[in-house]
């Protein structure tokens, strides 16, 4: 994550780090041939939405964060078609039985 906040510069507000990594990410390809900078910016932008929505109640981020959280389970291999997401969304449903 230091080799991206180097990449980019420190960006004092959370969202909008988030928004120019992002940026950065759409516009910089090689970013994505570096597997492992790749997959950090995900988790980056994954961690700091999460934590915008739960420790500042931000409310408006939640469609972001949603996204966010698809975008990490494409990156780590955890989703490859709708009905096996559904599968493994219910059998984590049926563990809180």
């Amino acid at each position: 994550m230091e080799r991206l906040k180097a990449l980019i510069g420190k960006k004092e507000d959370r969202v909008d780090f988030v928004r120019y990594l992002i940026t950065i990410l759409l516009s910089n390809r090689e970013l994505y041939s570096d597997e492992i900078l790749f997959r950090d910016a995900v988790e980056e932008i994954y961690r700091t939405l999460r934590s915008e929505i739960l420790e500042n109640g931000r409310k408006d981020l939640v469609d972001a964060y949603e996204k966010a959280v698809l975008l990490r389970a494409v990156v780590a291999g955890g989703i490859k078609e709708p009905d096996k997401l559904l599968l493994e969304i219910q059998k984590s449903l049926t563990r809180w039985e």
